[in-house]
């Protein structure tokens, strides 16, 4: 299931669905988690093409081994080869292959592939006839692709036959208001909620693994308390524990919550009964970095009487 509200989305979704029942292949373009794999099995299901989508990733075909994987070989083709195999290529017949990480395709398989696209026909190594296929190709691409054209690394002319028709997916930074109704989306797959005041912690984070980071941040959040609904805190720890935090000038990691605007950290100051150490421990950072953030605000403990009003925030249990 595709969730996404953001202009980009909409529009991914309403090309694919246009083009799902074509031949055109299709080129999906975006950095990793954004999402490609999700689109090209929701083209797939959508084709009406009855065979089966093969998903192949082309960063993981070993390089020794990149034809016989992708078209097949008969036996004896070459020394090791006691059996023939269908390729990638074949087993698409009748439904779609799915190239991902097409870029990373060693220079004599793009050559190979592209003849394949042009002509509808595979032969396995070692065979002295061609197959004819019918399948549709989907590929994805990183965002970078452009530098690997101009570098030479990837050949134009399979770009060219590849692009039919091209979907970029945005990094989730990108589309902030696809955030929270994913976030959402991954705490109804476990049967939770998410508390509120959570929403401006999850779109003041960059997500520089985009999609699925937030997917993998809620599923620990999902751990890290018993049932019901994931609070605060637990969301800020799911985060901080998917990895070092983003990169700023100096190559450093900022904490959460140096993302926070004034309002947003009022926020927190009022959900935990305005107690400092609590305060910081939601937001992952240690009391001096929480009161450098309350000075650079202009927020005083003192304020608290004009602020406090709603009730304290529940620790996790």
């Amino acid at each position: 299931m595709i969730v996404g509200v953001s202009p980009a989305i909409r529009r991914g979704l309403v090309v694919a669905e246009r083009y799902a029942r074509t031949r055109l292949p299709i080129l999906l373009v975006g950095a990793t988690g954004t999402g490609k794999e999700l689109f090209a099995e929701h083209i797939h299901e959508r084709s009406g093409r009855p065979g089966p989508l093969v998903d192949v990733n082309c960063c993981a075909l070993p390089r020794d081994m990149v034809e016989s994987l992708l078209f097949g070989h008969r036996r004896g083709a070459f020394t090791g080869a006691v059996d023939s195999t269908v390729g990638h290529v074949e087993r698409s017949d009748g439904g779609t292959l799915f190239l991902d990480e097409l870029a990373s395709l060693v220079p004599d398989a793009q050559g190979k592939l592209l003849r394949v696209l042009e002509s509808g026909e595979t032969q396995p190594l070692g065979a002295a006839t061609k197959r004819r296929v019918d399948l549709r190709v989907i590929c994805a691409v990183q965002d970078d692709i452009w530098t690997a054209l101009d570098a030479g690394r990837f050949r134009r002319d399979l770009f060219q036959r590849v692009a039919g028709v091209v979907i970029e997916l945005p990094p989730l930074a990108a589309r902030p208001e696809d955030i929270v109704p994913l976030a959402e989306h991954f705490a109804n797959l476990q049967g939770r909620r998410l508390e509120g005041g959570v929403d401006s912690v999850l779109v003041n984070y960059p997500w520089p693994g985009n999609v699925r980071e937030l997917r993998m941040a809620i599923e620990r959040a999902g751990e890290l308390v018993a049932d019901g609904t994931l609070p605060l805190r637990a969301v800020a720890e799911a985060i901080a524990l998917g990895g070092p935090g983003p990169s700023t000038s100096n190559g450093g990691g900022q904490p959460l919550g140096s993302f926070l605007t004034r309002e947003e950290l009022l926020a927190v100051l009022d959900r935990t009964d305005w107690d400092v150490d609590r305060a910081a421990t939601a937001l992952l950072v240690g009391r001096t970095t929480f009161f450098k953030r309350l000075k650079a605000l202009g927020v005083s403990l003192r304020d608290k009487p004009k602020f406090a009003s709603s009730p304290q925030f529940t620790e996790l249990s």
